[in-house]
């Protein structure tokens, strides 16, 4: 039986579904569902900075969305998972997800944990946005 969800990979994010069996993201009905995207860079580097890494983790949210015909402004819902001081990080975190996702700002729900998957991450996003009609 086919399952009712189809896969998004963008080419690069192809190694690590094929090395770690998940998808970036599915597309199940109208909603893209994104599994959560740390802040590497294009080249896989995890700078120290926590804007910088938001800034990239908003970069392959952006890009698992163009590879199903969607962009930021399609963002409905976001989770973010925060490690460290998630009262300190707030404020560049804020002005980050504004200028990335614009109005009307998207449901958000921010959890502070003492650690991620990836050692030297410090944010990871989750999304759910509208698919694009087929």
């Amino acid at each position: 039986m086919p399952k009712s969800f189809a896969a998004i990979v963008p080419a690069s994010h192809q190694a690590a579904y094929d090395a770690y069996q998940f998808a970036p993201a599915v597309r199940i009905g109208d909603q893209i569902i994104v599994s959560g995207v740390i802040g590497f860079a294009a080249d896989m580097s995890l700078p120290a900075e926590f804007d910088v890494q938001v800034e990239n983790a908003f970069t392959q949210l952006e890009t698992v969305l163009a590879e199903a015909g969607a962009s930021l402004a399609d963002v409905a819902s976001l989770t973010t998972y925060h490690r460290g001081d998630l009262a300190a990080q707030m404020p560049a975190f804020i002005a980050i997800k504004a200028a990335r996702l614009g109005e009307p700002h998207p449901a958000w729900t921010a959890v502070g944990v003492a650690q991620l998957a990836v050692p030297a991450a410090l944010i990871e996003i989750a999304a759910v946005a509208a698919a694009p009609r087929a």
